[in-house]
Formats: structure tokens, sequence, C-alpha cells
């Protein structure tokens, strides 16, 4: 093992809601030695993008089944088996949480449910939602935009998608935070993983009851999706739906919305960023995938070194953990000129790390896309720009930067 960098080290564990402040951090470590073990957090951290995007690739032996070995330093096993049943039943399942044939075969199942088309699908539906929350902010002017805007759209799309009642929006966030104080955090406190199970069991009801209602009455819906989707004789078991329902809940609306909140407030300090997507709205996804790159929302991944093997001169040991830090990668100068502002014209679709490249890449990626490129694309039409009346407020969360507030001023066009 190398020994810690002696320029820098940085505790993970301790860090606390620093929001960004951890940029410079992340930066300073890249730049300094992209792949170095980290004595003060006991893991690797891996902070170039070459050496980000090689993480991703599957070609080296690194193992996504962090959870639940993950969790293991803030509880023992014996008491995470009695006071985490479900979490320990549902949350391997989930696909990001699975290596090799077992990966893949999931993987190929939900790529087929989750298809381009029931994604084109939600297109109009999420334009007539992005038209109603604007109104709601014209009328209003100043709102604290994270959860009456922001969580609103991701929120009643993702519903949408898996034919759910619209009222279960109100239970969206606390769904949202019990499960990424848990596992976005660098080391879960015990009180986080007894809300994580919690939350775990509401979940599982529900779906329970909804799958059980496609099976009676299907939809045009991802649930009936995962419930009729086959490929051969392969089909999705009920406990993998459920995982994966989680997954969808959780991931598919609470990373956009933190995603539309730091784009807003990117957004609000570049009149000249404003002005091109105005007049460029044909580039809707390239600037979509610009401004996440920017705003880095996306900050880590956690992986597990599966076995010994020598990494760019350096020995990586068998059940280290190791941190991707997409965040770093994603402001590599060696990659991305003037990797610290927010460019339009950038050309990045083929670099971005921010849904993670090779085996793992985001099978959700094609939604987030689509909400992204339609609201800051309405945004910019209807308004001259935003206000941002008060900073926002951070989490402790690691793994993406996740915000809890964020009060706005709109000033729409042609008005003083």
């Amino acid at each position: 093992m190398q020994p810690a960098a002696a320029f820098h080290d940085i505790n993970l564990a301790a860090l606390p809601p620093t929001g960004d402040a951890l940029l410079p951090e992340i930066n300073q470590l890249r730049d300094g030695d992209p792949l170095y073990w980290s004595a003060a957090s006991q893991c690797w951290i891996v902070s170039g993008h070459a050496e980000v995007f090689e993480g991703f690739s599957g070609t080296l032996p690194l193992s996504s089944t962090h959870i639940p070995a993950s969790l293991y330093r803030s509880m023992p096993l014996e008491q995470m088996q009695v006071r985490l049943p479900n979490t320990l039943r549902y949350m391997p399942k989930i696909v990001t949480n699975l290596d090799g044939e077992e990966h893949a075969h999931l993987r190929r199942l939900l790529v087929k449910a989750f298809n381009r088309k029931l994604v084109e699908d939600l297109r109009p539906f999420v334009r007539d939602r992005v038209a109603l929350l604007l109104d709601k902010a014209a009328a209003q002017r100043e709102v604290e935009f994270h959860e009456q805007i922001a969580r609103q759209l991701p929120g009643a799309v993702i519903l949408k998608l898996l034919g759910m009642a619209p009222e279960n929006l109100a239970r969206l966030k606390g769904w949202a935070d019990g499960v990424t104080a848990a596992l976005t955090s660098f080391n879960p406190r015990p009180e986080w993983l007894d809300q994580l199970e919690i939350v775990v069991t509401d979940m599982v009801q529900m779906f329970r009851a909804e799958i059980e209602d496609r099976k009676r009455q299907p939809k045009s819906d991802l649930i009936t999706q995962l419930l009729t989707v086959a490929e051969g004789d392969e089909r999705l078991t009920m406990d993998q739906i459920i995982a994966t329902l989680i997954l969808a809940i959780v991931a598919g609306h609470d990373t956009t919305n933190n995603t539309l909140t730091l784009g807003i407030r990117a957004m609000a300090t570049q009149p000249r960023a404003w002005e091109y997507w105005r007049t460029h709205l044909d580039r809707g996804v390239d600037c979509a995938m610009e401004l996440m790159r920017y705003i880095a929302m996306s900050t880590a991944l956690p992986r597990i070194v599966a076995r010994d093997f020598e990494w760019r001169g350096r020995h990586l040991r068998q059940g280290q953990l190791l941190m991707l830090m997409i965040a770093g990668g994603n402001r590599d100068p060696k990659v991305y000129a003037h990797a610290e502002q927010l460019d339009f014209e950038r050309p990045n679709n083929d670099q971005a790390l921010v849904f993670g490249p090779g085996l793992h890449h985001c099978i959700g990626h094609l939604l987030a896309k689509l909400q992204v490129s339609e609201f800051f694309g309405a945004l910019v039409q209807r308004f001259e720009g935003v206000e941002i009346l008060e900073p926002p407020q951070f989490t402790p969360a690691l793994v993406f930067r996740s915000v809890t507030a964020l009060r706005l001023r709109f000033h729409p066009r042609g008005l003083s």
C-alpha cells in the first residue's frame, strides 16, 4: 500500500455539510495525486478523469456489492439482521449494487422495460408540468425553489412513470430523505439506518399493493413493464421488481431535484449561459450535460476491491474501499479546458462522467436529460433571470450533493 499523500489528506467520514467547499478539496486531491490511499478515510480516493473512467469501465476487479458491506462500519452485522431485515433483503438486489452475470441479467431486463419509448411518451406530461410550475414561479415571484418547484417536477414525473397516484407526491421527500441520509454518507449513523428500515418497509408495503393492482389491471407504466418483461426464460423476481422500484423512487426523483436546484443556482449568476441556452434550444440536451458536469451534483460512488491487483503503480488489496470521485473527474483540466467554467459550447458527451460510463451507466439517464433540458429550456424563454435570496443549505451526503432549500426571486420577461 502506498502511504497517504503528504501534500493533503481528507477524512470523508468527518465532512460537515460543506457543499461547495468540498469541490476545491477534491480538486486538490486530484491535482496532487489522482489515485492515492487516504490514511484519514481508510480508503482509496480516485479523482482524475482517466482513473475514474477506468474505475467505471468494468475492466478492473472492483465490486459494486458495497451494500450491506458499507453499512458494517456503523452497525455490527448481527444487529443489522435484527434491526434492518427489509434493508438487507432488498437493497443488495438493486442493480447498482450487483456485479457480474447477476448484474448483467438484471440490467438486460431493466433496459428492455425502461426503454426510450416509455421515456419519450412522458415528454408531453413533463412539458405540461414545467409550464404549471413556472406559472407558479411567475405568479409568486419569490419562492423556496428546492421543495416548491424542483422536487415537484421529478416527483410528479416518477409517479406518472410508475402509474402511481399523484397524491403520493407528499411522501416522496420522506422516502428520499430516509434513504439518502443512510446510503449517501461515508459513515452512516445507526439512527439513520433505523430510519432507512422504516422507509424501506413503507415503500415495500406500497409497492406490493401496486404490483397486485397491475396483475389485475395492467397499465402503460413501468410497474406493468417490470412484471411482463422477459428475455427468453428470464423474468424479474418479485424482490427484484421491488428493489428496482425503490431505486426508481429515490434516485429517479431526488437526484433530479438536486440537479435542478444546483443548476438554477449556477445559471442565476451566469447571464451569458442563460442567453446561450435561450438562443440555442436545439442544443438543450448538450447544455443539460454541461450544466450537470459543472454543478457536480454527482460527487462520488464507492467500490470494493474484489481481489489484490496492481493499478497505475499502486497495490490495491482485497476488501479495501475505493471512492470514484466523479466530481474530480468531471473537472479535470487534462480533459476539460477551463474546467471550472460553465461553457455550453463545450462538447463533452463522450467524456462526461455524470451518469457513470461503462457497465453501470445510469439506466435512467434519458429521463433525467429529458427533465433537465425541458425545464431549463422553458425557464430561459420565460424569465430574464433569477435572483438568489438566500444561499442553499447542504446535507452531509457524499455520493451526491444534496440541498435542503434555495430561496429565489424570479424575473419574468417584460416585467421590471
